[in-house]
């Protein structure tokens, strides 16, 4: 992927799968013996306004909203992912109150919950 300084940038954390975005602010060009090489730092959207490389960030990288939604939403309707399956019965209870007619709550991390409707994940599979 290519970056830019002052682009911003969405990672899906492999460990959370939390939508993070991040900025680029820094580009480092070191010139060694060995040749050219570029790094890419990222600012991270916490209090302390951590940087890191690029590099370092574990995680699907995305440029544009619209791939994250779509990658998202395959994820949301693909029945094979177990990764976000509840671990325990009481997960599974919490779920499955928070369904109101056609409607569900999802937490996508740091505090966010997402109402999805069912009925527009159906749309959005035809597409």
């Amino acid at each position: 992927m290519k970056y830019k300084v002052g682009q911003v940038f969405y990672l899906i954390g492999l460990e959370t799968a939390r939508v993070i975005p991040f900025m680029i602010v820094e580009e480092v060009t070191r010139t060694t013996i060995g040749g050219i090489e570029k790094t890419f730092i990222a600012e991270l959207p916490d209090a302390k306004k951590t940087k890191i490389d690029v590099l370092k960030l574990k995680g699907n990288i995305f440029d544009k909203l619209e791939d994250l939604r779509a990658h998202m939403f395959e994820n949301a309707k693909n029945e094979d992912n177990t990764d976000v399956l509840p671990e325990s019965d009481e997960e599974i209870d919490s779920v499955q109150n928070n369904i109101q007619g056609d409607k569900v709550s999802v937490d996508i991390g740091n505090g966010i919950i997402a109402k999805i409707n069912l009925r527009d994940l159906e749309k959005i599979s035809q597409l």
